[in-house]
């Protein structure tokens, strides 16, 4: 059963990318990814969203990260570390919109036979 959505931006390559990690992760199915609107509205691109299905709580930033990794195992480890300031606002800033290009991914090069 999933206990969380994550919402994303539709057009965000970056992502797209970590979306399509966490459902590798995710062994237990606990988290579905989503490009629909989320109920609190449209999402700058980078933007992520997470809702809790249990209590219908909406969390963005580094509380979304927070609620992701408790929800995929793999990322347990990581919990301890979002308490620490710093990495704290850098997840904060990573999950918040990259309207300033931060998101871009670099497109892989095309294969000479």
């Amino acid at each position: 059963m999933k206990r969380i959505t994550i919402y994303r931006h539709p057009e965000c390559a970056r992502c797209r990318k970590i979306a399509h990690a966490h459902h590798l992760l995710d062994w237990l199915g606990r988290v579905e990814t989503s490009i629909e609107t989320p109920r609190t509205g449209p999402l700058r691109m980078g933007a992520i969203a997470v809702e809790d299905h249990a209590t219908g709580e909406m969390n963005f930033g580094v509380d979304a990260v927070r609620k992701i990794c408790r929800n995929i195992p793999a990322y347990a480890p990581l919990l301890p570390l979002l308490r620490i300031p710093g990495i704290a606002r850098a997840a904060e800033r990573e999950t918040t919109g990259c309207d300033d290009g931060r998101c871009e991914v670099e497109a892989k090069p095309a294969r000479m036979p």
